[in-house]
């Protein structure tokens, strides 16, 4: 087996690894602090996390131990490391592109064709949902399969794809809004009679309008990168022809 079962922690680590491997290139690989605070950073991850040092630590030991992950010693002592992925390497037949999809899955959870191809090029070239598409069913047909596709369910508009590098909680994939199963129920069983029924409303009200802000200002963030990447590659063009 290639790729071991992974924790939650140590998908998020090795997302953010590969993530920052394509995006900041000149920044990788990476210290401990800097690989924490791009674990914790508050856009294009779901969940939001609070990782501390030593979490990050245990799920860099893991995948070590799973030969995912390698220490590269720096610094006059040699006491300091900064960390790398193996997901380039030849053994693992993943290409630029895949990896790209890859990340956005690890750390993004289960998401649509479209967000997927729009998430994944800001990280590296994806032309079309076609390609997409492509890659994703390249993942799902491996031997060991890296990805799969969920039908469609309530509250869904269209199926949407996932790894399959870690064991999923099922109830935060059930509603279709990224919300677990339940959320909000602590909430509502705090009060009594329809004075709690109406504190739940509001406060379920309010968590929905700031998740559509929040995801809002990711999508920003996104279609900005893209707009870069897409410049660069027009700048390169006219550079060539003229």
């Amino acid at each position: 087996m290639l790729i071991e079962t992974l924790t939650e922690e140590e998908t998020r680590v090795l997302g953010t690894l590969l993530e920052k491997s394509l995006a900041t290139p000149d920044y990788y690989p990476m210290t401990l602090n800097a690989l924490r605070n791009a674990c914790n950073q508050k856009s294009s991850r779901e969940p939001v996390t609070e990782y501390d040092e030593d979490t990050v630590s245990l799920a860099l030991s893991g995948l070590k131990r799973k030969c995912l992950v390698t220490f590269i010693p720096y610094g006059s002592q040699g006491t300091l490391y900064k960390y790398r992925h193996f997901l380039e390497d030849v053994r693992f037949n993943l290409h630029k592109p895949d990896l790209a999809v890859l990340a956005v899955l690890l750390l993004r959870g289960s998401q649509t064709l479209n967000e997927i191809r729009l998430r994944a090029s800001s990280l590296h070239p994806i032309e079309s949902l076609e390609d997409a598409e492509a890659l994703l069913t390249g993942l799902s047909q491996r031997a060991e399969s890296l990805a799969e596709l969920l039908p469609k369910r309530p509250g869904w508009k269209e199926p949407r794809w996932r790894d399959k590098v870690r064991v999923h909680d099922e109830s935060r994939a059930g509603g279709g809004t990224g919300e677990p199963a339940g959320y909000g129920s602590q909430e509502a069983a705090s009060g009594t009679g329809a004075e709690g029924t109406g504190h739940a409303a509001a406060a379920s009200a309010g968590r929905s309008k700031w998740d559509e802000f929040e995801e809002m200002k990711r999508e920003l963030a996104e279609l900005k990168a893209l707009y870069a990447a897409l410049k660069e590659s027009v700048d390169k063009i006219k550079s060539e022809l003229y």
